[in-house]
């Protein structure tokens, strides 16, 4: 293995690479375009033995790479921001069909050229996993990680890898390049499922408004329990990857630090979690026991793990990268949701905090965490949402 200094972009086209991908298709969008670059280059130059197709649009690269994945190919597209919005129809089939492809989204926010979650997060409908990075290390790893999830056999569904535009996409990083032979032994080569095609056609059920026979809530129920089913395996993934390759990522849905003595955890996500991480080591360097969890899985949710926290735990402060529009932060959401049925529920605190870019200072998550420690002690703290 080697190391290099790189782009965040650079990373998930060595990934694709590493991966022997297949097919791979794009539409170039600021900031994933020069992920389109480095892949056409591998494969101009015979390092990549793929079909590189740069198509007129990213509706129709979701639709190139599902019909690919069907037939048989490992299969990659790559993406930001409105392009992730434009492609949102097929992304339904994609997850439908049970294919394994796997995704980079560039994160560039809805509502500006700068990053934040609303991209991706605008699609949590259409039954992808959805996982999130912190660093170019990390996007090169879970790459690889996801192809291995996706296409397990206990799993077949799509994987989205996100991370932050420019900030990692174009920002340059030490990336350790493992060897194409320890890559083959952890990634076996892909093998579909025979039975996809052709769909069978009930003459009863079409043009029905009500199926006969079959519930037709079936296939949601099928495809759901599949996601819930794959937090094993995605922990499974994780463990073997850290001892083949010396890095591993929490237990694959979380990472904690500092957290074994903490009154309080600050929950953080992306590159945000890097800066939440020095906030976190000054404030245990004034005596204030605060933690941090790294949400690095946010679909399937891992709610055992935020249940196991909480208990621990007597206020979690959650920084969101997002909104959804007259609801909330979708992780604050989430946090809720699963320690509703503790007997013991700590504080939950909420906070915006990145979006269309602004820039999250370390005194800012300091203070997230003293806010959150003081509603750990008992404090009264308002707001309870706070913009940050």
């Amino acid at each position: 293995m080697v190391f290099e200094v790189m782009v965040g972009n650079k990373a998930a086209a060595w990934a694709v690479k590493l991966c022997r991908v297949q097919v791979a298709c794009a539409f170039p969008v600021t900031p994933q375009t020069t992920i389109t670059e480095y892949i056409s280059e591998f494969v101009a130059n015979g390092e990549l033995d793929c079909e590189f197709v740069n198509a007129e649009g990213e509706l129709s690269t979701q639709v190139i790479v599902q019909a690919a994945s069907r037939v048989g190919a490992r299969a990659f597209v790559c993406t930001s921001g409105p392009g992730q919005l434009y492609m949102h129809h097929p992304m339904h089939g994609t997850a439908s069909s049970r294919l394994p492809v796997v995704m980079a989204t560039v994160h560039r926010g809805n509502k500006s050229m700068q990053p934040d979650n609303t991209d991706l997060w605008s699609q949590m409908w259409t039954g992808w996993i959805i996982w999130e990075v912190e660093h170019n290390q990390e996007v090169l790893d879970s790459i690889i990680m996801a192809y291995r999830v996706a296409e397990d056999k206990r799993v077949r569904l799509p994987i989205a890898v996100g991370y932050d535009g420019y900030v990692l996409s174009y920002t340059a990083e030490p990336v350790e390049i493992p060897d194409q032979e320890e890559v083959d032994e952890f990634l076996p080569p892909y093998e579909p499922i025979p039975n996809i095609l052709p769909d069978k056609f009930d003459i009863m059920r079409a043009g029905r408004m009500f199926a006969r026979g079959r519930d037709p809530q079936e296939p949601w129920r099928i495809h759901h329990e599949a996601s819930l089913k794959s937090k094993e395996v995605i922990k499974e993934v994780n463990e073997e990857f850290g001892k083949r390759f010396g890095r591993k990522y929490g237990n694959g849905l979380v990472e904690e630090y500092r957290c074994e003595d903490a009154e309080a955890v600050i929950v953080a996500l992306n590159t945000i979690a890097s800066t939440a991480r020095a906030a976190i080591d000054r404030l245990r360097e004034e005596g204030k026991p605060v933690g941090l969890v790294k949400l690095k899985c946010f679909l399937p949710f891992p709610d055992e793990e935020f249940q196991r926290i909480g208990k621990n735990v007597q206020a979690i402060g959650v920084i969101d990268r997002d909104v959804c529009i007259g609801l909330g932060g979708m992780v604050f959401t989430a946090i809720r949701n699963s320690l509703y049925d503790l007997e013991e529920r700590p504080k939950t605190l909420e906070f915006h905090a990145g979006l269309a870019g602004k820039e999250v200072r370390v005194r800012d998550i300091m203070r997230i965490g003293e806010k959150t420690l003081r509603a750990a002690r008992g404090e009264k703290v308002e707001p309870l949402v706070e913009w940050v």
